[in-house]
């Protein structure tokens, strides 16, 4: 299967306001200029994808858009700042609040935030996308910014439905990878793209959530192996970040084995290969451990790795609890709020790059056998492995002494 969007277009695009008001960076001030410029704009073109919570949203304009007053604008060129944005809006007749994201490793992060004065503007506005951005090489990149404006709830959003997307090369950003989904799911929301702190580069990994169940179900294995870019992706369920208002059956975690055959038969059929790629095999999970652990050992560690770069590559897997990598020792713990997400970030992240080196995970000792004070935090011991069915037993033979001949 091909991969039909360009890989190579502008970095990705947050476009949840208030997630990226919270960026690093300062922002610019939003008095209106009025400047006027040519006139001409065609209206054609149909609607952008855009970021929500760091990444692409795109719920485009659907009728919850429809008392919205803030557009997102997106795929800016480099030079172009909140007063030729303002002169754009005011030569076709709306004066704008414009707030500019800055990127704090590029300066432009480009993309900005439009607020009109009425939702009507903003749904006229929003009819502008695709033709070209007067006085540019650019096409307008229009579409509702999530949540409606600078004063967005967040928790009056519905519910959510997640999926984890890896083996993402370098070369996709979020706005590539929303609209591959959104080709296929009417429901994709957005997309987020985890990325290091440090480079800012894509860890290569990242979520697509979407706002119904069915079409997150139908993406696990319509989209298993599918081309994103250069490279096949490979998908599992994720826990979405907003839970809020959720009616439907819990997310199906398939990391979970439903049976005593262990993780590869129950998670893969009968002794199917993977599809987790090269960060390792699947762990089982809920067997031989404590049910109520959520504390995740991250063996392996580089001596330069800070508790916040570890912290930033499980956040996207649930709440943390807390993050500790004790002093010399090359390792480190991460606690969950829930079990599933620690689940799945040993299954996930089993052998993933982090710092120089790669990283061994199992389960840390549970709080509740947590010993007296003191007591060394070690890993729990790894549950034994079966065989999968048609496969011939191992051979151990430690039980057995060597016999002298004379």
């Amino acid at each position: 299967m091909a991969y039909p969007y360009d890989p190579n277009q502008q970095g990705s695009f947050p476009q949840d306001v208030n997630s990226a008001l919270h960026q690093e960076g300062t922002t610019q001030g939003m008095t209106p200029q009025q400047q006027p410029i040519p006139h001409g704009v065609a209206e054609n073109g149909s609607p952008a994808s855009f970021a929500q919570q760091g990444g692409v949203d795109g719920n485009g304009g659907s009728a919850a858009g429809d008392a919205k007053t803030t557009l997102w604008m997106g795929e800016l060129e480099p030079w172009i700042d909140e007063n030729f944005i303002r002169s754009v809006w005011f030569g076709m007749g709306e004066t704008v609040s414009v707030k500019m994201i800055r990127d704090k490793f590029s300066g432009n992060a480009g993309y900005c935030f439009v607020d009109f004065t009425s939702p009507a503007g903003a749904a006229k506005a929003l009819s502008l996308n695709g033709s070209m951005i007067p006085n540019t090489s650019r096409p307008f990149k229009l579409n509702w910014a999530s949540g409606g404006g600078i004063a967005d709830r967040r928790d009056d959003r519905g519910p959510e439905f997640s999926i984890f997307v890896g083996d993402l090369g370098p070369e996709v950003n979020e706005y590539v990878l929303v609209s591959l989904f959104q080709a296929r799911f009417p429901s994709c929301k957005s997309a987020k793209i985890m990325t290091d702190p440090i480079s800012g580069m894509s860890r290569g990994y990242g979520f697509v959530r979407f706002a119904n169940e069915q079409d997150q179900q139908r993406a696990l294995t319509e989209m298993q192996g599918v081309y994103c870019g250069n490279r096949p992706m490979r998908i599992s369920t994720a826990t979405p970040k907003n839970k809020s208002g959720a009616t439907g059956a819990p997310v199906n975690m398939p990391m979970a084995p439903q049976s005593g055959m262990g993780a590869a038969p129950g998670m893969y059929g009968l002794g199917a290969p993977s599809p987790m790629g090269y960060y390792g095999a699947p762990q089982p999970m809920n067997q031989f451990t404590d049910p109520n652990n959520t504390t995740v050992f991250v063996g392996g560690l580089s001596g330069y790795v800070t508790e916040d770069e570890l912290r930033s590559f499980f956040q996207g897997f649930g709440e943390i609890t807390y993050v500790k990598i004790p002093p010399g020792k090359g390792c480190g713990f991460v606690q969950f709020v829930q079990r599933h997400a620690a689940e799945m970030a040993i299954n996930q992240m089993q052998g993933y790059p982090i710092g120089n080196s790669r990283v061994r995970l199992s389960w840390g000792r549970s709080q509740n056998n947590s010993g007296p004070a003191g007591t060394p935090y070690r890993p729990a011991p790894p549950p034994p492995q079966y065989n999968a069915m048609g496969m011939p037993p191992a051979q151990h033979y430690a039980q057995y002494q060597q016999i002298q001949v004379s």
